[in-house]
């Protein structure tokens, strides 16, 4: 191999779309070419890699941040990225295999230019010509000269023709890249806080998005292509959601988000003016959508004509895209999902005859489907079960821009309105999600995010709570953990493998292995069986959850039981002879109890309920209401229910049962969550004390260890998002 051209191919990688912004990522693709070069496989490893180019200090543990490995999958996917735009100026293609940190290189073969030869030679380029000898013809001795000897004209139009194929060759060839790889990739909202929900002006001039200003206030706000300023266009003490402009841009709708309800709100861009269109219930809180319940799986879209509003029904009765009159707040019924899926991210074609929308089957998994406004031909076109957020129309309709969650993070993707395989439309950032294609296709406008949880652990001390420790990192998502029966090993969800999984480590956070490998979306509430051999929880290979079984000796996951709705979140019997679980079989969740021995269930909450779990001495039971987030306490059998007034724990399902009582997470602000126990005995309830963090929602993530002396929770460390605009010419 050449190492000049080698080299050369490296700094055109360098330069490329996918790696123009991300130095640090150019900086990991040297240092692996150079030392895979000199067949240096010691500086290969993680560890070396970390102190090499991630500048971690020199006692750097892998097994408690995983960047390397999660910088590696970026790194792969750049590279795959980058040999998807089949760049003519490829010379060598250099990959990364999966298991290690060396790359390999291929050659590439480059066509040749043809050599410039004589003008009679030029006839010979498309036809195979065969000396014979005119004898065995018998023809006149003029036969055997060339047609252009006889006719020059005939000289002059090969020539063109062969011109003509060239010219249509190179256009071809550099329009096919202009439409695969020619794109540029630059911030357009970047301020500090979270920003999000993009959405276009009909004249693609402004754009209208969320934004928090890095605090607990969410506003709408406008911005002008090529200006440097935000003008804000809500002031409300309630959150403001989810914009959407009127066809003839002189109005924006959305949600406002007061107490308990959603109010559909427009806004008049002249007199600056809200009106109510009409008052809702608010989204329940097991909304499929995302970590972020603000942007959540809700779009707003309105008709073509501007008399209607689209946007996902929020109340226990659909779940389905309905439609609301403008003038008259009316609501009707677009599409209807059976049981508890929902669809979400209604978006009308440009011809306003059919809808595209995300199908929920579970937490953020779901499939891409289209069905006229009639709600006639229904049509699912991706096939593989995803974590999807966002889609839209290109303007010619013809094509739907979609995220799904590849490899850890959220990519842009485009399919055929009729179906098929999709394609990956590079963006060169860490994620891409919330597409939003400008009506004139000039320009995609997405959301880039980054949510990074942790586990954390606090000692319990009597009516007091320690200094917070972080004991388990990486660069995404950990969440749900679980102790086992002896306090010794610790099962909880990460993502740092690229999706998903469940990995053990023991009490002090170390000696790290993976025990499951789905490699799908969503995962979670694991639970120990009481004698520490099993553990159970829900994951969604096929879509729906389904509740499984795992040894924790080794093998592979058991199904309990997998049905076309919901079985979530899964608990233990204290005796170990029956598992707890919520269902969706009639919609709305209920608890059901199973018998491990003879296999049969019942109800022992009704619908609204979920997440059953036993008190520690195996009397009681205590389950959540979907309503309003109260713990309630019955008999394990369902008798006897009783709301717990003083136990309602912010987030969701930031509670554990403890001895004699239940401890409990209660969110005050931004950055600040309270602890405290509920003492079922003696109903009073006690402060612990203060955490400076915001607690990871929509998870089963606050836990107490066996002995009752420390308490493990995951928490949000960081939490950004960013719009940005993708150019390119590949949309019209």
């Amino acid at each position: 191999m050449d190492q000049t051209k080698l080299r050369a191919q490296v700094e055109r990688l360098a330069a490329s779309a996918e790696f123009a912004r991300a130095d640090r990522m150019v900086q990991f693709l040297r240092y692996v070419v150079e030392k895979t070069l000199d067949g240096d496989t010691a500086a290969l490893r993680e560890r070396q890699i970390g102190v090499a180019v991630f500048e971690r200090p020199s006692d750097w543990d892998p097994k408690l941040d995983n960047v390397v490995r999660s910088e590696a999958r970026r790194l792969r996917s750049k590279l795959e990225a980058y040999a998807a735009s089949d760049d003519p100026d490829e010379t060598v293609r250099i990959t990364m295999p999966t298991g290690g940190y060396g790359v390999q290189f291929e050659e590439l073969s480059v066509p040749t230019a043809p050599t410039e030869r004589p003008a009679d030679s030029l006839t010979q380029d498309t036809t195979e010509v065969v000396e014979v000898p005119a004898s065995t013809l018998n023809l006149p001795p003029d036969h055997r000269k060339p047609a252009f000897a006889k006719r020059p004209w005939v000289l002059l139009v090969s020539v063109v023709s062969l011109l003509a194929v060239l010219v249509a060759v190179l256009h071809y060839r550099s329009g096919a890249r202009a439409r695969d790889d020619q794109y540029e990739v630059a911030p357009f909202s970047s301020e500090v806080g979270l920003q999000f929900s993009p959405a276009i002006s009909p004249d693609s001039k402004a754009i209208a998005f969320v934004w928090n200003g890095g605090t607990n206030q969410y506003d709408i706000y406008l911005k002008q292509m090529g200006s440097p300023d935000s003008q804000r266009l809500t002031h409300d003490i309630w959150p403001s959601i989810h914009p959407a402009w009127s066809p003839d841009g002189k109005q924006i709708a959305f949600l406002r988000q007061a107490g308990d309800e959603a109010q559909l709100m427009v806004l008049d861009l002249s007199t600056h003016r809200e009106r109510l269109i009409r008052r809702m219930q608010d989204s329940r809180p097991d909304m499929w959508g995302i970590s972020n319940g603000l942007a959540s799986c809700q779009t707003l879209s309105w008709s073509k004509q501007g008399d209607q509003i689209y946007l996902t029904d929020p109340s226990d009765a659909g779940h389905g895209l309905v439609s609301i009159s403008t003038q008259t707040g009316d609501q009707k019924a677009v599409s209807k999902p059976t049981g508890a899926d929902q669809d979400c991210y209604a978006r009308p074609s440009p011809d306003g005859r059919t809808f595209a929308f995300v199908r929920f089957l579970s937490h953020a998994s779901g499939y891409v489907y289209t069905v006229e406004i009639t709600g006639d031909h229904l049509r699912r076109l991706t096939q593989e079960v995803r974590e999807l957020r966002g889609v839209d129309w290109t303007p010619d309709g013809k094509h739907l821009i979609f995220a799904s969650k590849e490899n850890g993070a959220y990519q842009l993707r485009m399919i055929s309105a009729n179906g098929g395989e999709s394609s990956l439309l590079p963006s060169a950032t860490e994620s891409a999600a919330d597409p939003s294609v400008s009506p004139d296709g000039a320009f995609v406008a997405f959301v880039e995010s980054h949510d990074n949880w942790n586990l954390w652990q606090v000692r319990l001390d009597g009516d007091r709570i320690g200094v917070p420790e972080r004991l388990i990192a990486s660069t995404g998502q950990n969440h749900s953990p679980s102790f086992s029966p002896d306090g010794h090993t610790i099962t909880f969800v990460s993502d740092r493998s690229g999706s998903p999984e469940i990995w053990a480590v023991d009490s002090r956070g170390q000696h790290l292995r993976q025990l499951t490998h789905f490699g799908g979306p969503w995962l979670g509430t694991i639970r120990w069986s009481p004698d520490g051999k099993f553990i159970v929880f829900d994951a969604r290979p096929k879509g729906h959850s389904a509740i499984y079984r795992l040894s924790i000796g080794g093998g592979d996951p058991i199904l309990v039981e997998d049905q076309p709705f919901e079985l979530r979140r899964p608990s233990w019997s204290r005796d170990g002879r029956y598992i707890y679980f919520d269902s969706s079989r009639r919609a709305a969740p209920e608890i059901w109890k199973r018998d491990l021995q003879t296999n049969e269930d019942h109800v022992v909450a009704p619908a609204g309920f979920y997440i059953g779990i036993e008190s520690l001495d195996g009397k009681q039971l205590f389950y959540q209401d979907l309503e309003q987030r109260y713990v309630w306490v019955s008999d394990t059998d369902g008798s006897s229910p009783k709301r717990l007034t003083e136990v309602h724990p912010t987030p969701d399902l930031a509670w554990t049962p403890v001895n004699h009582g239940i401890c409990f997470a209660s969110s005050i602000s931004a950055g600040k969550t309270d602890v405290f126990v509920f003492d079922l005995d003696t109903r009073k309830l006690r402060k612990l004390g203060q955490i400076n963090q915001d607690m990871a929602p929509g998870t089963p993530s606050f836990v107490v260890s066996p002995d009752g002396k420390t308490l493990l929770y995951a928490a949000v460390d960081n939490r950004q998002s960013e719009i940005k605009l993708r150019r390119g010419a590949l949309l019209h």
